[in-house]
């Protein structure tokens, strides 16, 4: 396993450092966005909304651990289907899994890359805001914060194969995980707090795994809630967990099914 993980990041890592110049400019450009998010809490200047007390009162710290959550969820959610789908149109995915490597290994390792460079980019974002930008971070519960970062992880992985599963059985990329990331912009609470929504729009937020991300995130980050604040957040987090387990079964059956039907080498 750990053989063919370093096999596939190290094939990965050298296709993205073929293109030097856009690898750099993909990191580089993690400042400016930060520094453009900055601007907008400058713009804001004393008049803070009200409804950002809870969370310190600072907008710029607020958007900025957001965003970060976003950062990890596009990249784990889509890689898996899209280094299902490049390997179908290449004609390379039914010889990968005729080697010694599990199928279900190939498909996780081929997103391995994409979730490393997610994760170091996540925290050069935080380092930018914190170290050079002002943004105001405690570090008390870092523990904690790691357990809400691998439980997320957990969810966004488990949503990944699912889309997996379905470009293997339908050899197409499904819709639903765009519209997941999507609503999740809207009513997780990542550029705003959840308290400003509408009434009937504020209650699909808790149906949605990021929105206890976000909240868990900035209670541990930026006021330090108590454990007793956060008890129902990460009780549903976990619950979320679950996707985790689903989707492995998820692709594993799409594997064999295609097996069995013969359509591995179809695109």
């Amino acid at each position: 396993m750990m053989m063919a993980t370093r096999a596939f990041l190290t094939r990965d890592l050298r296709v993205a450092w073929s293109y030097r110049l856009s690898f750099f400019f993909t990191n580089a450009s993690l400042f400016f966005s930060v520094l453009s998010l900055k601007f907008v809490s400058d713009l804001l200047g004393q008049s803070q909304p009200t409804s950002l007390a809870q969370y310190g009162g600072d907008y710029f710290s607020f958007v900025l651990v957001g965003v970060a959550i976003t950062l990890l969820a596009y990249p784990v959610t889509k890689s898996f289907a899209g280094g299902v789908r490049a390997n179908q149109v290449t004609g390379t995915f039914e010889a990968m899994l005729t080697t010694r490597t599990s199928g279900v290994s190939v498909v996780m390792n081929s997103a391995v890359y994409p979730i490393i460079m997610a994760s170091v980019q996540l925290i050069l974002m935080l380092s930018i805001g914190g170290i050079l930008l002002g943004a105001s971070f405690s570090f008390g519960h870092i523990l904690l914060v790691l357990v809400v970062v691998a439980m997320t992880m957990a969810v966004l992985v488990g949503i990944g194969l699912l889309s997996a599963a379905f470009a293997i059985a339908f050899k197409q990329n499904e819709p639903l995980t765009s519209a997941f990331l999507a609503a999740s912009l809207l009513v997780s609470g990542i550029m705003y707090p959840t308290s400003v929504l509408p009434g009937w729009l504020g209650r699909v937020a808790p149906l949605l795994p990021l929105t206890h991300s976000a909240e868990l995130s900035r209670m541990l980050m930026l006021h330090g809630a108590t454990l007793g604040q956060l008890g129902m957040h990460f009780a549903a987090l976990g619950a979320f967990c679950l996707l985790l387990p689903v989707g492995l079964f998820a692709l594993n059956y799409s594997i064999n099914w295609a097996r069995r039907t013969g359509s591995l080498s179809q695109y």
